[in-house]
């Protein structure tokens, strides 16, 4: 049997890859084709998070659990593989984060950055600081909450919020301030880097 191609291009690409059963993995490359058929791809920043994170674990979610899979083996298969595809992007921070001058480039970098991956039809952000000391902006919605809520399952959205302290939780001179999540239950993520650099560069 053919094993699944789709699914092997994802963010959950370890998931499906530890699933032994390939009757079950070609259910969920199913289940991930359908889920792209019935969803709009036309925007392309959406069309990203869908292809690469959201669909994905969907589809392998719900194949497993409807292979009688306990709820919470499901979960973490889910949480192991999202976080696994998160390392790369921390160790690049990581070592971007060794410069002298990383935080004075990341308040440069970030919001254009935010803007373009995480723009204002999915998600609404709202800035608060950029200066030399901290740069902080509160999420008060999220296109990933939006689609799992659609789905039925919230309890996804903590393993993608999960990720992000896998990105930004060891950046060198940088504390990742972040205390609450829509994920977590809270009304917003609030995001939160802090310079922990005593020298400080430009304005």
């Amino acid at each position: 049997m053919e094993k699944p191609k789709l699914l092997e291009r994802t963010k959950l690409s370890g998931a499906i890859r530890e699933i032994t059963s390939q009757e079950l993995q070609k259910k969920a490359e199913e289940a991930y084709i359908a889920l792209l058929l019935e969803n709009d791809l036309s925007n392309k920043m959406l069309a990203k998070h869908l292809k690469q994170s959201i669909l994905p674990a969907i589809a392998i979610y719900t194949t497993i659990l409807d292979d009688n899979w306990l709820k919470e083996d499901a979960f973490q298969l889910i949480r192991k593989s999202v976080l696994e595809s998160a390392m790369p992007m921390a160790k690049a921070f990581q070592s971007m984060g060794r410069l002298p001058f990383f935080f004075f480039l990341f308040r440069r970098i970030c919001p254009a950055s935010i803007r373009s991956q995480f723009g204002a039809v999915g998600w609404k952000m709202e800035w608060k600081r950029n200066d030399n000391s901290a740069i902080e902006w509160d999420c008060r919605s999220c296109f990933y909450a939006d689609v799992l809520n659609r789905y039925g399952m919230p309890e996804l959205l903590s393993i993608f919020c999960e990720s992000d302290d896998v990105i930004y939780g060891n950046i060198p001179g940088v504390l990742w301030g972040r205390t609450k999540t829509i994920g977590g239950g809270a009304e917003l993520c609030d995001f939160r880097f802090y310079n922990c650099r005593g020298k400080r560069i430009g304005n």
